[in-house]
């Protein structure tokens, strides 16, 4: 059982939690660690400290989020903007400001910025793992057609990963616009020659100062090494790995719809969030159960779906091998890997953890930011005011729909030994319940909205393209467009058939 210390908490009928004050210079939309000294703002803490000492007598714990007035303010409360479909749940819950008040409103699902800051405090925190013994096995990847004795003939010292391919262009053509951004790299639009498919092309971010060449190639390969051997329709399929002037690129499959923009949008109903969500156990399940591997880095950036609203989980540079084949014991993992409000509490307080139930955190995370469109807390330590008050009584499972909650419980808690496992959480009824679509065929009791869907679509009818207006204002200007090209009595035509 996780004991939570309170110590130096005045016990009251209704105990009140001092509101952090974030500034410009702290307030940042990139993820924190524990190791980021730049968090504290030392103007503020100072100003503070005056105030005890010259009032030693009073005790206040309602302090001003405001640097431009000394009027004491309460905390906004939390905005809970969801699909239709949601409202009913959050009419019936508590007050947003009850459950985690002291989220700032630059918290609210921002895109972290990959700079060297971001490299030398996120990108893996933890040692050199179990997955970087894959780096050992790359000879199973290399090129077949490549004799051995042409492989830096010329050199007493082998380099490192000289066995990939060369020729992306030759291979797969010239590189097109660039879509992302990531802790490991950008990723750019390939149009294959062959076959005129469309892949995307991961470049590898450089090497860092910081790290000799071993390690870099260890890292950079780490996702290659364990993404290529998965095949399951709910992970990308990774194709290649291309050497070229210096530079590392993965080329992969294209899934053109984020499920972060998708999820932002505010169009994805109950139905489908939970088909989203089943998707992704699907995937973990395969990564778990038949692979023995732990992603370590689940959020909604790292996941997506393709033309056919099949959700694909990418990015394993984080990943670990826990076991492989024929072992019957795992091995903990070491250190903090993944993105501050979705790592689990146990990273920060365990020197080692099963990976595999930081996960399925993780996984209860994501159920919780496509829900309320926002993160529950910065950081899952006491020392965070939102996730303190969660731990104390858990009133955010009051914000999901009501069929959820056990699930969510189970996955959401603290203490690592008592939380669900994969298999007792997919042996939960609404789990098993779930209207899930597949690589077969779809879901029959909800839509899926996307960005970019297939040409032939029209086989799987549970797509609908996203809009930048709400459905009834696009449906409105269509008529419009209709009455100015039509005489009345084909427009009256086409307005029914809009209806």
């Amino acid at each position: 059982m996780t004991l939570i210390k309170t110590t130096g908490i005045i016990s009251s009928p209704q105990p009140k939690v001092s509101t952090p004050a974030i500034s410009h210079t702290t307030a940042s939309h990139r993820h924190l660690h524990s190791n980021d000294t730049s968090i504290i703002d030392v103007p503020e803490l100072t100003k503070r400290l005056q105030i005890a000492a010259s009032s030693p007598r009073k005790r206040s714990y309602s302090l001003s989020t405001n640097h431009k007035s000394s009027t004491t303010t309460p905390p906004p409360p939390i905005s809970i903007s969801s699909s239709s479909s949601l409202s009913s749940t959050a009419s019936s819950s508590p007050p947003a400001s009850f459950l985690c008040p002291s989220l700032p409103q630059q918290f609210v699902f921002k895109r972290p910025e990959y700079n060297e800051h971001y490299h030398q405090t996120h990108f893996h925190h933890h040692p050199i793992s179990l997955s970087t013994q894959w780096f050992d096995r790359l000879s199973l990847f290399s090129d077949p057609t490549m004799p051995s004795s042409s492989v830096n003939s010329n050199s007493a010292a082998p380099t490192f990963a000289n066995q990939f391919h060369h020729d992306l262009e030759s291979r797969y053509g010239k590189c097109g616009r660039y879509i992302g951004k990531g802790a490991g790299g950008s990723v750019r639009l390939i149009r294959r020659t062959k076959d005129q498919s469309i892949l995307a092309v991961k470049q590898f971010r450089k090497q860092l100062p910081h790290e000799t060449e071993k390690e870099y190639i260890k890292k950079v390969t780490a996702e290659f090494c364990i993404g290529s051997t998965l095949h399951h329709p709910n992970i990308i399929n990774i194709l290649d790995m291309v050497q070229e002037d210096g530079q590392f690129y993965q080329v992969m499959a294209y899934a053109p719809n984020d499920l972060f923009n998708i999820v932002m949008s505010g169009m994805m109903s109950r139905e489908e969030v939970a088909c989203c969500w089943r998707q992704l156990l699907n995937g973990l399940e395969y990564l778990h159960e038949s692979m023995g591997i732990a992603h370590r880095d689940l959020k909604l950036d790292n996941l997506v779906l393709d033309q056919y609203g099949i959700l694909k989980i990418i990015d394993f540079g984080c990943s670990t091998v826990f076991k492989y084949p024929f072992e019957s014991s795992i091995s903990l993992a070491k250190g903090i890997s993944g993105s501050d409000p979705y790592i689990a509490p146990e990273q920060y307080t365990q020197s080692k953890y099963d990976p595999r139930l930081s996960d399925l955190w993780s996984c209860a995370l994501i159920f919780i930011c496509m829900t309320i469109r926002r993160f529950p807390w910065r950081v899952p330590k006491l020392s965070d005011r939102s996730f303190k008050l969660f731990a104390q009584q858990r009133g955010l499972l009051q914000l999901l729909p009501r069929e959820s909650r056990p699930a969510l419980a189970g996955l959401l808690e603290i203490d690592p030994r008592r939380r669900w496992s994969l298999q007792t959480l997919l042996e939960n009824p609404w789990v098993r319940g779930i209207d899930s679509c597949t690589d077969q065929e779809p879901g029959k009791q909800h839509v899926h909205h996307v960005s970019t869907a297939a040409a032939d679509g029209h086989q799987r009818n549970n797509l609908v393209i996203m809009t930048s207006e709400p459905p009834g204002v696009v449906a409105e200007k269509e008529r419009r467009r209709i009455s100015q090209q039509c005489p009345p009595a084909c427009s009256h035509h086409h307005q029914n058939h809009i209806v």
